[in-house]
C-alpha cells in the first residue's frame, strides 16, 4: 500500500514539475536567434501514465493507415517503364534533328513538325512527373512526421522511465519505438526508389529542354534566313546542272526512306484518333441520311443533304486534324487526313457554290494544296519544288485575271474582284523571288499563301453551315411553334446571332490560324493566347482583348435576349392575359431596359471595374445631372410616367398643334408620332406630360362629327331636318347609338343655319364618313329643291357721276 502511494506521489510530483516548468517557459519571452531568425521550440510535456498506452495504440492505428496510403502511391516499376519508353521515343526526334542538321535542304515545316513531337513528349513528361513529385513530397512529409514522433517518444521515455518503478512502461515504449521504426522503413524505402527515378526523369527533362532549345534556335534561324537565304537563279547554269547531279536523286531516294510511317506503337497509343474519326464519320452520315427531308427544306443546309458521305468525312476529318496538331502524329497521317478533307470539301463546294468561276477557284486551290503537301511530306528535291512553285504561280496569274473578269461580268461583290486582282501580284512576287534565287522567300510566300486561302475557304463553309443551323433552329425546329418566331424579327435575330458568331470565329480562330501559318506564332494555342493578351492598362487594371470580347459578348447576348424575351412577352404571354396594347408595350420596354442594364453591369464586372468606383461615378453623374442634364432626366422621368400612367398609348390618335398624329413609339426619352402626311415627328416626353394633348382614342375610338349646313331663307325647315336625318341614318359608318341629331341653330345673315351631329364607330373612318355625308346632303338637297344658301348683299349708291348715269340710261334704252 505504501509502495503504491509512493509511486503515485512521485508521478504527481513529476507532472507538477513539468506543468510548472512549461508554464514558466510560456510566461518568458521567446528567445530569438538574430543570426538564424528562428524561434526556440519548447519541448512537449510528457503525458500522464494513463495516456501512454492509448497513445501507443493510436500510433499503431496511424501506422496501419500509413500502410494503406503507401500502397496507393504510384507504382515505381510502372514509372520506370514509362520513363524508359519516353527516353527511347526521344531518340527518334533527336536522330531526325541530327539528320536534318546534316542536310542542307531541310524545310521549315519539318522543324515545326519535329518541335510539335518534342512538345508533345514534354507534355507527356510533365503529366507523368506530376504524380511522382506529389508522391515524393508526400513521403517527405510523412518522414518528417515520423521522425518527430521518434524524437517525442524518446523524450517521453527518458522522462518517465527515470522514475522509480517506471520499468513497467518499458514494453509499451519498445512497442511504440518498433512501430515508429517500421513506419520510417515503410516511408524511406519507396522514397529512395522514387528519388532514383526522379533523378532519371531529370536527365530526360534536360534532354527534352535541350532539344526544344535547339529546335527553337533552328526555327528562328530559318525565319531570319527567309530574306537572305539564296540558291542559284533559275535561269543560271548552276540551277539546271542540279537536275543532272546524281546526288540530288540519291538524296530524294534517301528522303523517301526517312519518311516516318505509322507503326504498331502509333496505333497502340494514338489509334483512338483513327477510331474517333471513323465513329464521327459514321454518325454524321447516318444523321444526314435520316434527316435528308428536313435538311432539304433548309436553304442553308440543302447542299449537305445532297452530299451525305462528303459531309461525314469533312466534319470528322476537320475534327481530327485539330487533334493532330497537338498529338505529334506522323506527317503521313496528317497528309492522308488533309487529302480526305480536301476531297470532301471539293465535293461539298460543288453542291454549295453556284457560280462556275468560284467552283473552279476552289478546285484549283485544293489541288495545289494537296500537291504541295505531297511534295513537302515526300521531301521532293529542291530544284523540282522551285520549278513547281514558279509554274504554279504563273498559271495562277492567268487564271486569277480570268476569274476577275467573270466576277465583274456577274456583278459579284467588289471584295471578290479586288482579291482576284491582288493574288496575281503575290504570285508575281513569288516568281521574281524564284528567278532571283531567293528560294526560302519564294517557298515561304507560296506555301503560306496557299495555306491561308485554303483555311479561309474552309472557315467560310463552316460559317455558312452555322448560319444554316441557326435558320433551321428558328424556322424549322420545335421553336417554330412560338408565334414570335414566325414574325419578321426572326431574320434580324438570325442575322445578329450569325454576325456575332462570325466575328468570334474570325477573331478567335481564323486570325490566329492565319498568324500561325505565316509563322508569327508557333501553335494555334499560342496565337490565340497572344491575341487575347493584347490590351491596354486602365489605371491599375489590365484590359485585354479577351476581356473586351467577353464584355462585348455579354452586352450582345443581353441585347438579343431582351429582344427575344420582349417579343415573347408581348406576342405570347401578355396577349393571352388580354392586356391592352399599351400595357404590353410598357412591360416589354421595361423588360428590355432591365436586361440591357443587367448586361451592362455584368460587362463592367467582366472588365474588372470595381463597383465602389462605379458608385463614385454615379455620384459624379448625379452632380452633372443637377447642372447640365436636367432636360434629359426630365424626359426620362416623363417617359416612365407615360409608360405607367398611359395618358397616351401606341396606336392612339392625338392632336398636337392643330394636327392629327398617330403614336408610333414611346421611348424613355422621346415619343415618335406619325402625321397623316407620313411624316415622323419626335416629341420630347416632357412636352407630352406638361402640355395639353388631345387624345381622340384614349378610352374609345368612337368620335363625333359636326357638319354645319346653311339653307336659303324661305326653305321648308321640317323638310330640311328630315333630309339631314335621312342622310345620317343611311350612312353605314354612322352608329345608331348615340342617335344622330339635327339642330336649327340660328338665323344667319344669308342663311338658316343647321348642324348635323353624328357619331362614327372608328376614328379611322372619320374623314371618309364626313366626305360621304357631304355628298349625300348635296344630292338629296338637289332632289328636294332645297337651296344651299350663299352670301347675298344689296348695294345702295348715294351719289354718282352724271356722265356715268347718262351712259347707263343710254345702254338701258
Amino acid at each position: 500500500m505504501r509502495i503504491t502511494e509512493k509511486r503515485v506521489l512521485v508521478v504527481v510530483l513529476w507532472m507538477a514539475f513539468f506543468f510548472i516548468s512549461s508554464h514558466a517557459l510560456a510566461q518568458e519571452p521567446s528567445q530569438v536567434d538574430e543570426t538564424a531568425g528562428n524561434e526556440q521550440e519548447v519541448p512537449d510535456a510528457a503525458p500522464g501514465l494513463a495516456d501512454i498506452v492509448p497513445l501507443a495504440a493510436e500510433l499503431s492505428g496511424r501506422f496501419a493507415a500509413l500502410e494503406n496510403e503507401v500502397k496507393a502511391l504510384p507504382d515505381i516499376s510502372s514509372l520506370e517503364k514509362q520513363y524508359d519508353e519516353m527516353e527511347a521515343k526521344l531518340n527518334d526526334p533527336a536522330g531526325q534533328l541530327q539528320r536534318l542538321k546534316a542536310s542542307e535542304d531541310y524545310k521549315y515545316s519539318q522543324l515545326v513538325d519535329l518541335r510539335t513531337v518534342v512538345k508533345k513528349e514534354d507534355e507527356v513528361f510533365e503529366e507523368t512527373s506530376k504524380p511522382l513529385s506529389e508522391a515524393i513530397r508526400q513521403l517527405g512529409t510523412w518522414r518528417e512526421e515520423w521522425l518527430a514522433e521518434k524524437k517525442r517518444w524518446g523524450e517521453w521515455q527518458s522522462a518517465l522511465l527515470e522514475e522509480e518503478g517506471g520499468e513497467q512502461l518499458t514494453s509499451t515504449f519498445d512497442k511504440a519505438n518498433d512501430t515508429i521504426d517500421k513506419a520510417l522503413n515503410l516511408v524511406l524505402s519507396p522514397l529512395e526508389a522514387m528519388l532514383t527515378v526522379q533523378e532519371k526523369a531529370g536527365t530526360i527533362q534536360t534532354k527534352i529542354k535541350a532539344l526544344s532549345a535547339e529546335l527553337d534556335g533552328l526555327i528562328s534561324e530559318e525565319r531570319r534566313g527567309v530574306l537572305v537565304g539564296g540558291s542559284p537563279p533559275m535561269f543560271s547554269s548552276r540551277y539546271f546542272s542540279q537536275f543532272k547531279s546524281r546526288e540530288m536523286w540519291l538524296a530524294a531516294k534517301h528522303s523517301l526512306h526517312e519518311i516516318s510511317w505509322p507503326d504498331r506503337q502509333f496505333f497502340a497509343q494514338q489509334g483512338w484518333i483513327v477510331l474517333l474519326q471513323g465513329l464521327l464519320t459514321l454518325v454524321v452520315i447516318i444523321a444526314v441520311y435520316r434527316n435528308r427531308q428536313v435538311l432539304s427544306e433548309s436553304a442553308g443546309w440543302r447542299f449537305l443533304a445532297a452530299r451525305p458521305f462528303s459531309t461525314g468525312f469533312f466534319l470528322a476529318t476537320m475534327t481530327t486534324l485539330l487533334i493532330f496538331q497537338y498529338e505529334g502524329v506522323p506527317a503521313v497521317c496528317k497528309l492522308a487526313a488533309e487529302i480526305v478533307a480536301a476531297v470532301s470539301f471539293v465535293r461539298l463546294s460543288g453542291a454549295w457554290i453556284e457560280a462556275s468561276w468560284k467552283r473552279q477557284f476552289v478546285y484549283g486551290v485544293m489541288i495545289v494544296l494537296i500537291v504541295t503537301r505531297i511534295m513537302d511530306v515526300l521531301s521532293f528535291p529542291l530544284p523540282l519544288f522551285r520549278l513547281y512553285t514558279a509554274l504554279t504561280a504563273l498559271v495562277g496569274i492567268s487564271f486569277c485575271f480570268r476569274w476577275a473578269g467573270e466576277s465583274g461580268r456577274h456583278k459579284d461583290p467588289g471584295l471578290y474582284t479586288w482579291s482576284l486582282r491582288l493574288l496575281p501580284l503575290s504570285f508575281a512576287v513569288i516568281i521574281i523571288a524564284e528567278l532571283w534565287g531567293k528560294k526560302a522567300l519564294a517557298a515561304y510566300l507560296f506555301v503560306c499563301l496557299i495555306d491561308s486561302i485554303a483555311t479561309v475557304l474552309v472557315f467560310l463553309l463552316l460559317m455558312y453551315m452555322i448560319r444554316g443551323g441557326l435558320i433551321w433552329l428558328f424556322r424549322t425546329s420545335l421553336l417554330r411553334r412560338a408565334a414570335v418566331l414566325h414574325s419578321d424579327d426572326v431574320d434580324a435575330i438570325v442575322r445578329g446571332v450569325a454576325r456575332f458568331i462570325d466575328l468570334a470565329i474570325w477573331g478567335l480562330v481564323l486570325l490566329p490560324a492565319i498568324l500561325m501559318i505565316w509563322g508569327v506564332y508557333n501553335t494555334l494555342e499560342e496565337a490565340t493566347m497572344g491575341l487575347l493578351a493584347l490590351g491596354f492598362n486602365l489605371g491599375a487594371q489590365r484590359v485585354g482583348v479577351g476581356l473586351l470580347i467577353a464584355s462585348a459578348a455579354i452586352l450582345y447576348a443581353s441585347f438579343l435576349a431582351s429582344r427575344i424575351l420582349r417579343k415573347l412577352l408581348m406576342d405570347e404571354v401578355l396577349v393571352r392575359r388580354q392586356l391592352e396594347k399599351g400595357v404590353r408595350h410598357a412591360i416589354g420596354r421595361l423588360v428590355h431596359y432591365v436586361l440591357i442594364f443587367v448586361g451592362f453591369l455584368f460587362a463592367l464586372s467582366t472588365l474588372g471595374l470595381d463597383f465602389t468606383k462605379l458608385t463614385i461615378m454615379l455620384s459624379a453623374l448625379g452632380v452633372g445631372i443637377g447642372f447640365g442634364l436636367q432636360g434629359i432626366v426630365n424626359n426620362f422621368v416623363s417617359g416612365l410616367i407615360l409608360l405607367f400612367e398611359r395618358p397616351v398609348r401606341v396606336g392612339d390618335y392625338v392632336e398636337l398643334g392643330g394636327k392629327w398624329s398617330e403614336i408610333k413609339r414611346i421611348g424613355l426619352r422621346a415619343t415618335t408620332v406619325r402625321t397623316f402626311d407620313e411624316a415622323e415627328v419626335t416629341i420630347p416626353n416632357a412636352d407630352l406630360v406638361s402640355n395639353q394633348v388631345t387624345n381622340w382614342t384614349l378610352s374609345s375610338r368612337l368620335v363625333r362629327l359636326i357638319i354645319p349646313v346653311g339653307v336659303a331663307y324661305g326653305s321648308d325647315v321640317p323638310l330640311v331636318i328630315e333630309t339631314l336625318m335621312t342622310c345620317a341614318t343611311t350612312n353605314p359608318d354612322v352608329v345608331k347609338r348615340p342617335a344622330p341629331q339635327v339642330l336649327f341653330l340660328s338665323f344667319g345673315e344669308s342663311s338658316l343655319d343647321f348642324e348635323l351631329r353624328v357619331w362614327v364607330s372608328d376614328v379611322d373612318q372619320r374623314l371618309k364618313a364626313k366626305s360621304e355625308l357631304h355628298q349625300e346632303i348635296d344630292r338629296r338637297f338637289r332632289e328636294a329643291n332645297i337651296e344651299i344658301a350663299f352670301p347675298q348683299r344689296d348695294l345702295h349708291l348715294r351719289s354718282a357721276d352724271e356722265s356715268a348715269i347718262l351712259r347707263h340710261a343710254e345702254t338701258a334704252g
